[in-house]
């Protein structure tokens, strides 16, 4: 009796053990393809991403068409926005202050810009905290962004060319590394 209660014991463990793993492995799969399956419908490109205005003069809709009433318009090139969801030509997007809407793809450009949230952040000549000064940004100034590597992210402002903790802009996804 004793060994066989022995082995319904080790059974049952090992039932359980797999049944925990068979969990784990099945919704570690469904978050991986959760993650891989967020692209656009119509440019099949990731959301959310960021791009921007290429004109100075953006018409912000309430819904993916031009029957929607316009809520604001941007107007001045390279404003960053993210991108939240796509419908045909139509690219719902958010600023840096929250207000979304929807504009038509042509109206914007994937060259990625970012706007300073501080005031007096301090450009540098590398992306080190020894590294010289070479501007101060006030806030609101919108910057080309070229690259971005851990904290420092690499703008091109006023004539300038410098590093700037990524914390003081906005523009830039979680994590988010680009090479130049």
């Amino acid at each position: 009796m004793i060994s066989y209660f022995k082995s319904d014991f080790l059974l049952l463990r090992f039932l359980k053990r797999l049944s925990f793993c068979t969990l784990f492995l099945y919704f570690a799969t469904v978050e991986v393809q959760a993650i891989a399956l967020v692209k656009g419908q119509f440019t099949g490109l990731n959301i959310p991403r960021f791009v921007s205005a290429k004109s100075n003069k953006i018409n912000v809709r309430r819904g993916p068409s031009l029957t929607y009433k316009i809520d604001w318009v941007y107007q001045q090139v390279g404003v960053p926005l993210k991108v939240t969801a796509e419908y045909e030509h139509w690219l719902k997007v958010v600023d840096y202050q929250g207000e979304g809407g929807w504009v038509h793809s042509r109206l914007l450009s994937g060259n990625r810009f970012v706007i300073f949230l501080v005031n007096n952040a301090r450009l540098k000549r590398k992306p080190n905290l020894k590294s010289p000064e070479i501007a101060l940004i006030q806030k609101g100034v919108i910057a080309k962004l070229i690259s971005v590597s851990g904290k420092w992210c690499q703008v091109a402002v006023g004539g300038h060319i410098g590093w700037s903790y990524r914390d003081n802009v906005w523009g830039l996804l979680d994590e988010e590394t680009l090479k130049n």
